[in-house]
């Protein structure tokens, strides 16, 4: 028989964790929707289910002594864009997800742990190094965004582990973001494109690409964008980097769109973003 979880305070969902298989719920906007059997029946769950919507040890924006930003897991899409801490690039995104309902429900950490290579908050989370937490019974661990997500619906999460904290990274880099979809927001999206950098004295100090929704999950090359630091920002070859990214970015044809239309807008959204950096908005 299915169980339904609803604990306390944290201590006590860890402690739920380490004893039951759980699906973890906080916004349920995501998870509500892979369960989802047809319409008027409820959803279909094959294992336990532990609440955590309701923990208050879970729903924050603060600032560390380092400077980072911690997020707890239950707060919701709506009062992190309404957070003064949180960088506007981030915001940027936040307001093109879904609509102000889900926003008012969904979290970070559930679009996060949904790992779907359409959640538009992995592209910021990849591109700027951010990390989640993970809890259990035994202690925390610290995980880059980039390596939790493995695939599709995949991640490195242990039975007994959830999600606690998102970790954002000061950056110091201009950016670029472009989500394409059938509308601005409420729709999935076929392509995105975040791109970051730094110029100074005409040399390039950074460069980081990272594209949605064209691969299992967020492409970013670390091996391609050592390549370009270093370099003088008027030699960079556009289409030498676009040949670098080219054959990492496999979308596929599904009811959105095509495979070869979606990976020439990613090529086209690059190309954009790569003209920008020549432009040396900030030399």
């Amino acid at each position: 028989m299915i169980k339904q979880l609803v604990p306390a305070n944290l201590k006590e969902a860890l402690e739920m964790l380490s004893k039951h298989n759980c699906y973890i719920m906080s916004g349920g906007t995501d998870l509500m929707v892979q369960k989802h059997v047809s319409t008027g029946l409820l959803p279909s769950f094959d294992k336990d289910v532990i609440y955590v919507m309701n923990l208050k040890e879970l729903d924050y924006v603060k600032k560390d002594d380092n400077g980072n930003i911690r997020i707890g897991a239950a707060t919701r899409f709506t009062d992190i864009e309404r957070s003064p801490l949180v960088p506007e690039i981030y915001k940027i995104v936040i307001k093109e997800i879904a609509s102000n309902n889900i926003r008012n429900m969904a979290t970070m950490a559930g679009n996060i742990a949904n790992a779907s290579p359409a959640g538009d908050s992995l592209v910021p989370l990849v591109l700027n190094d951010a990390s989640v937490i993970l809890s259990s019974v035994n202690g925390n661990r610290e995980v880059l965004v980039r390596d939790f997500v493995l695939g599709v619906r995949k991640i490195d999460r242990k039975q007994n582990e959830m999600i606690t904290e998102i970790v954002l990274k000061p950056q110091e880099l201009n950016y670029f973001y472009r989500k394409v979809g059938a509308r601005k927001a409420e729709s999935i999206t076929k392509v995105s494109l975040m791109g970051g950098y730094k110029i100074e004295n005409g040399i390039i100090k950074d460069l980081r690409i990272a594209f949605g929704s064209v691969s299992i999950k967020v492409v970013r090359s670390l091996e391609n964008e050592n390549k370009y630091i270093g370099q003088k920002v008027k030699e960079l070859n556009i289409d030498s980097v676009i040949e670098d990214y080219s054959p990492l970015v496999t979308p596929i044809t599904d009811q959105r769109s095509n495979k070869e239309y979606r990976h020439k807008v990613a090529m086209n959204l690059l190309r954009k973003f790569l003209e920008e950096v020549k432009g040396g908005r900030n030399e």
